[in-house]
């Protein structure tokens, strides 16, 4: 690989794990670490209530209470079901971090006992490596955005260490391992664990680190890594000792570890009781709760099985039941085969209009003579195919979604040549299309990532129509807001649920993204409302104001946003404790949509739950000038959602 992408890592940045290992990646577009990673770099050269809020909110200075509460929120998982997350407290981030820069060998230490995972931290990451194909793309990033300071968080985007194995499952189905198994194994058994975050017990950290025994009388002796590990999910979920936060990269490194402790103790009950030996009888492979048993006959497959599931017993983990599945060669699921049929259908659907001309990345457009027939005509052909295998759209809906994001990437993949006037047609004409069957999949069946994929090709649309269409470009942009209002009106607005703390995601970070249309093409007031109407969490009204923004026609909305903050800070004397209070506080003192007289407010506010005296008319000025310009978790200024985007989306391979 060509030294020009290859580039070393700080080790001693430490810092750095806020934006790799401490957030859930399912949050709203804007919100991210980055602004709490560049403040953890400056703090020192900040102002006096700056360094204040920081040493009460991130240091936890004086605080009288030794654990957090994280903002937990769900989206869905399924038709019927939710997944919960949490956005960690500052506090508990910085502990985080810290933990990790006194732990880290350990770390990896007990993350490589384990023949059998396909996932798992290999040492801290040194350099970090990143080819585009589409390089051609950067140019429809913002030059407004600074560069540099982008660049050296991209790079640490994918996490803190460097992993053994694959960051997906889908990439070990497709790998040359996987296919190795398939030949020397005939019978393939598949479960995973229910509930796996949620029923984790804290305390079994020590257990897989060390003899559950001995752990178990000095359970209050501290200073070993699983104790201390054990006292730090504790304390940043309300010192609860049943069940683990789910999001945040840490979580999965500690379940990491007991999964390791419960693969080794399988394959020696294994061998001790049945005499059935790891690569020879059998092979585990395991994606974090995700369990593949290889075995040689039909018998082995149930009583690995068996061993596996009375390991995890011992750790109060159960696997689920609806979740079995067996398999005799070839190992063909129902899905499988759908995304195999549906793959060969979106192939030739966009070979109709789309013409690879050599050997670089980039698709042509060509001439489109019925676009409206040739959309229907690629709806029924996968509306056909899930028919037929009765599987819903859920299932491949994001499948389709990201397929065609990638084709559009590469449809607009190239350098700075002048497009001739028929090719223009052509490429109008293309982008209308693959925005009308990217839009109906993800009506049909939304989800967060799919709404990442959606979301980069609405803004690479975008600004593409924008650079390279001249007079197309508003037919573009048109097009994109009428799907968007059908899309934020319609049927999706009907997913919306009332369970508590439900965040809408799929629909917010549409909102988010049309944003970058511009000002001409701002949605009515009643498509907003009725997204986030009566709705006061952390992530509504960040979101809902980092797109009215200051605009005159969203006066009233703004208002009752910023009385929906009010509301939320009128008590702070928990704010060291409560994430949601203080990851809104500080975003929303960083907020130039909101008067120096409102922030001056929920200073006082702040200083007295403290209990201290509240600062000087002066400092409260000089801080809220400063203020604007130290963001936290939204960047209300200069945040590029396509660099955001790419962020999520990018996965680099670190050596």
């Amino acid at each position: 690989m060509p030294n020009n992408y290859i580039k070393k890592i700080r080790k001693a940045d430490f810092e750095r794990i806020f934006v790799t290992e401490t957030l859930p990646s399912e949050v709203p577009l804007m919100v991210s670490n980055d602004g709490f990673y560049q403040n953890s770099k400056t703090n020192g050269s900040a102002g006096v209530i700056s360094n204040f809020i920081f040493g009460r909110l991130v240091l936890g200075q004086k605080r009288k209470k030794y654990y957090t509460i994280a903002y937990a929120y769900k989206i869905k998982k399924s038709a019927s079901s939710f997944r919960k997350l949490a956005f960690v407290h500052p506090i508990s981030q910085w502990e985080m971090k810290e933990f990790y820069e006194q732990f880290e060998k350990l770390i990896c230490h007990f993350c490589s006992r384990s023949p059998t995972t396909i996932r798992a931290p290999r040492k801290v990451a040194g350099t970090y490596f990143y080819k585009n194909p589409l390089e051609n793309l950067k140019k429809y990033k913002h030059a407004a955005v600074e560069e540099m300071h982008l660049d050296s968080l991209m790079r640490y985007s994918s996490s803190y260490f460097s992993y053994r194995g694959y960051d997906r499952l889908y990439k070990f189905f497709d790998s040359s391992a996987y296919l190795k198994l398939e030949k020397n194994y005939p019978y393939l058994k598949t479960f995973d664990v229910t509930k796996c975050f949620e029923s984790l017990y804290t305390h079994s950290i020590s257990w897989a680190t060390k003899e559950k025994v001995f752990v178990k009388h000095n359970v209050t002796t501290g200073g070993t890594f699983g104790q201390k590990f054990d006292t730090l999910m504790q304390r940043a979920n309300y010192n609860e000792t049943n069940g683990i936060l789910i999001g945040p990269e840490i979580s999965r490194i500690f379940a990491e570890i007991i999964f390791q402790e419960i693969d080794c103790n399988s394959i020696d009950a294994l061998k001790d009781k049945c005499n059935y030996l790891d690569s020879r009888d059998y092979t585990i492979r395991r994606y974090v709760d995700d369990v593949f048993v290889f075995a040689k006959t039909q018998e082995i497959a149930t009583k690995v099985f068996e061993i596996y599931s009375d390991e995890l017993g011992k750790f109060n983990l159960h696997t689920n039941k609806q979740k079995e599945a067996n398999y005799v060669r070839p190992f063909f699921t129902k899905k499988s085969r759908v995304v195999h049929q549906i793959n060969i259908i979106i192939n030739e659907f966009t070979a109709k209009f789309l013409k690879k001309p050599d050997e670089t990345a980039t698709l042509v457009p060509t001439e489109i003579f019925h676009p409206d027939r040739l959309v229907k005509s690629f709806i029924d052909s996968i509306k056909n195919v899930c028919s037929v295998e009765l599987l819903p759209y859920d299932e491949v809906s994001s499948y389709i979604i990201s397929s065609i994001s990638n084709r559009i990437k590469r449809m607009i993949n190239f350098g700075d040549v002048e497009v001739e006037e028929n090719s223009l047609i052509y490429l109008k004409d293309a982008s209308l299309v693959l925005l009308e069957v990217i839009f109906f999949f993800y009506a049909v069946a939304p989800s967060v990532n799919a709404s990442y994929k959606l979301c980069t090709s609405i803004i690479l649309l975008s600004r593409f129509a924008e650079r390279e269409l001249s007079y197309f470009s508003s037919t573009i942009k048109q097009k994109i807001f009428e799907l968007a209002i059908e899309l934020l009106s319609g049927d999706i607005a009907a997913l919306q649920s009332e369970v508590d703390g439900f965040i809408f995601l799929e629909a917010i970070n549409v909102l988010l993204a049309i944003r970058d249309l511009g000002d001409d093409y701002m949605l009515p007031v009643r498509v907003i409302k009725n997204l986030f109407d009566g709705k006061s969490g952390y992530y509504h009204v960040v979101s809902c104001l980092f797109y009215i923004r200051d605009k005159p026609e969203y006066e009233d909305l703004r208002k009752d946003i910023i009385s929906r903050i009010d509301n939320a800070l009128a008590d702070l004397g928990d704010i060291s404790i409560n994430a949601e209070k203080a990851c809104l506080l500080l975003d929303a003192l960083a907020c130039r949509f909101i008067t120096k007289t409102q922030k001056a407010k929920w200073i006082r506010i702040f200083y007295k739950g403290m209990g201290e005296t509240a600062p000087s008319p002066n400092e409260i000025e000089s801080f809220c000038a400063e203020a604007n310009s130290r963001y936290w978790f939204v960047n209300w200024d200069e945040v590029d959602l396509l660099s955001a985007l790419e962020k999520k989306e990018l996965r680099h391979a670190y050596s």
